[in-house]
C-alpha cells in the first residue's frame, strides 16, 4: 500500500515521493513540483521507502540533485550543486584531492594556479571546481570573467566591486550561510571587537572608517541609504556622498577616504582584498579565495591599459605567494602612506586563474614571469589536457549507471549493464579519433546525456540497436566523421 512519504515511480513524471492521499488521488512530488495523480499509475520504489519520512527525502533529494546535474550536462553547463559537479567531473577526485592540499598549505606556501589550456579545454570548469572545493572547505570565494566593459584589469575598482558582487560563502556548523557582502556586514557587526585591531583593518581608511561609520545606524536591507552606504564599501565608488551624509547626520565625525577609478590603483584595490582575507580568517572562515577567469583578454589592450592590467596582476600574483626577494615596490597613483608592504608579507588570499594559451605562454622553459606576472613557477602552471579514452569511456558508463539509477521508468533500458557498457564503447571509439585539440569536452560529456535524453523524450518503444545507432551517428557528427546534412 502506498502511503505518504514512500518514494514511488510514474512512467511520465519519473521518480517522486508522496507528500499526502485523499482516496485514490495521491500528491506526489516529482523533482521540485507536485502533481495530483492516480496511485493505480504509480509503482512503489520498495528501496526507496520508509517509514521515516526523513528518510525518502535524502533519497529524493539524491534524484532530485542527479536530474538537476544531468538537465545541467545536456545544456553544456557545469552542475550548480557542488556535490554533483566533483562526482560528475572525469578525474573530479583526484583534482579535488590536488586542490584540497594546495588550500591546506596556503599559509604557508601560498594558494596560486594558473589553468592554460585552448579554447574548450575545461579551464572555466575547472575553476568552478576550485570553487566548489573551496567552499566545501570553509574559504569564501570570489569569482568573475574579466571583461573589458564590466571587469577591467586595466580599472582595478571595477574588478573589485565584480568580485564583492560575486562573494559566496560556506555553510557554517548550524547550518546557516551568509548571502552577500551585505551579510559578511552584519557578521562584522556583530564581532567588531575581533575586527577593528586586526593590523592590515586597521591600517585601511576605507574598511575602518567605512565599519565605524556603519556602527552609527540599524542594519536593515529596507533602509535604502543604509544599503547604499554598504554598497560604497562594497566598491560603488560613486556612492561616496551616500555614506557619508547618513553618517555624518547620525554623528559620525571621521573623514571616509574616496576610492579612486582612474590612473593605477592596482596596489590600492589589492590591499582592499587582504583586508577582506584578514577580517574572513578574524570571523572563522578559512580565507579568501579569488577565482579570475578569461585573464587573455589583457592581450588585446593598449600598452597604456596593458601596464596598468599586468600592474594590478603582479600584485594580486604577489599577494597570493611568500615574499620574494629583489622585487621592487608596484607602482600606485595615488598616496599609499600608512599602509604595510603587505605584498611583501604574505601569502594572503587564494587566486587561481583561468588563461587561454597563446604565443606568450607556450615555452614553459622561459622565465615564468616572462609568460605572465601571475606566474611565478612554472610549477604553478597546469595545462589542461583532455581526458584518455579509456579515461572517458570509465566516467561514460558510471555517469550511464547513476541516470539508469536516478531518472525513473523510462530509462528502465539502461538497466541492462551490457547495454551501458556498448554504449560507452561506441563513444570512446569516436572520441579517440579526433585530435585533443579539437575536442570540445562539453560536447562530448553532452553525447554521455543523450542516450536518457532520448529514452526520456521517446513516447515509443526504443530498442537496445536502435538507441546504439542514435548514439553512434550523433557521436560521427560531433567527431566530424560525417555532417548533419549527409545520407
Amino acid at each position: 500500500m502506498i502511503k505518504p512519504g514512500d518514494q514511488v515511480e510514474h512512467a511520465e513524471f519519473g521518480i517522486g515521493q508522496v507528500l499526502a492521499m485523499l482516496g485514490t488521488t495521491a500528491t506526489v512530488e516529482f523533482f521540485g513540483e507536485s502533481f495530483d495523480v492516480d496511485v493505480g499509475e504509480l509503482r512503489s520504489r520498495s528501496n526507496g521507502s520508509s517509514p521515516v519520512l526523513g528518510a525518502a527525502l535524502v533519497r529524493g533529494s539524491a534524484d532530485l540533485a542527479f536530474r538537476r546535474s544531468f538537465e545541467a550536462v545536456n545544456l553544456g553547463v557545469v552542475p550548480s550543486d557542488p556535490d554533483q559537479l566533483i562526482y560528475l567531473t572525469i578525474g573530479g577526485n583526484e583534482i579535488s584531492q590536488e586542490v584540497r592540499g594546495i588550500l591546506d598549505k596556503a599559509p604557508q606556501s601560498g594558494a596560486c594556479r594558473i589553468f592554460m589550456g585552448y579554447y574548450g579545454s575545461g579551464k572555466s570548469h575547472h575553476l568552478k571546481l576550485v570553487k566548489a572545493i573551496a567552499l566545501r572547505e570553509g574559504w569564501v570565494t570570489a569569482s568573475i570573467e574579466l571583461d573589458p566593459k564590466a571587469a577591467d584589469p586595466a580599472k582595478p575598482s571595477s574588478v573589485y566591486q565584480e568580485l564583492i558582487s560575486g562573494l559566496q560563502f560556506p555553510m557554517r556548523s548550524d547550518g546557516s550561510r551568509n548571502e552577500d557582502f551585505f551579510d559578511l556586514i552584519k557578521e562584522i557587526r556583530d564581532r567588531w571587537l575581533e575586527v577593528r585591531n586586526l593590523k592590515y583593518f586597521k591600517a585601511s581608511g576605507w574598511f575602518r572608517n567605512g565599519l565605524e561609520a556603519l556602527q552609527h545606524l540599524a542594519h536593515r536591507r529596507d533602509d535604502q541609504e543604509y544599503v547604499s552606504a554598504v554598497n560604497w564599501l562594497a566598491g560603488q565608488v560613486k556612492l561616496i556622498s551616500a555614506i557619508r551624509q547618513v553618517t555624518w547626520r547620525e554623528g559620525y565625525r571621521g573623514k571616509i577616504p574616496t576610492m579612486p577609478q582612474t590612473k593605477d590603483t592596482g596596489a590600492l584595490y589589492a590591499f582592499h582584498l587582504v583586508v577582506l582575507h584578514e577580517v574572513l580568517q578574524a570571523l572563522g572562515y578559512r580565507g579568501l579565495a579569488l577565482i579570475i577567469d578569461e585573464a587573455e583578454h589583457v592581450r588585446t589592450y593598449s600598452i597604456n591599459r596593458y601596464l596598468r592590467a599586468n600592474n594590478f596582476f603582479d600584485v594580486l600574483a604577489r599577494c597570493a605567494h611568500p615574499p620574494r626577494k629583489g622585487l621592487k615596490d608596484p607602482h600606485c597613483d595615488y598616496d599609499m602612506t600608512g599602509i604595510p608592504s603587505f605584498w611583501r608579507e604574505g601569502p594572503h588570499f587564494g587566486l587561481f586563474v583561468g588563461l587561454t594559451e597563446g604565443e606568450d605562454t607556450q615555452d614553459l622553459k622561459r622565465k615564468a614571469g616572462e609568460m605572465s606576472v601571475l606566474i611565478h613557477s612554472a610549477d604553478e602552471v597546469v595545462h589542461l589536457v583532455p581526458p584518455t579514452a579509456s579515461d572517458y569511456e570509465a566516467w561514460a558508463l558510471q555517469f550511464l549507471t547513476e541516470a539508469s539509477s536516478h531518472l525513473g521508468p523510462k530509462v528502465d533500458l539502461l538497466s541492462d549493464p551490457e547495454l551501458r557498457a556498448r554504449i560507452a564503447g561506441v563513444l570512446r571509439e569516436r572520441f579517440e579519433q579526433i585530435p585533443d585539440s579539437e575536442k570540445l569536452l562539453r560536447n562530448w560529456t553532452k553525447m554521455a546525456g543523450l542516450p536518457p535524453a532520448v529514452l526520456l523524450s521517446q513516447s515509443a518503444k526504443v530498442g537496445h540497436n536502435e538507441l546504439i545507432a542514435i548514439v553512434d551517428d550523433a557521436a560521427k557528427q560531433i567527431s566530424g566523421e560525417v555532417m548533419p546534412w549527409d545520407e
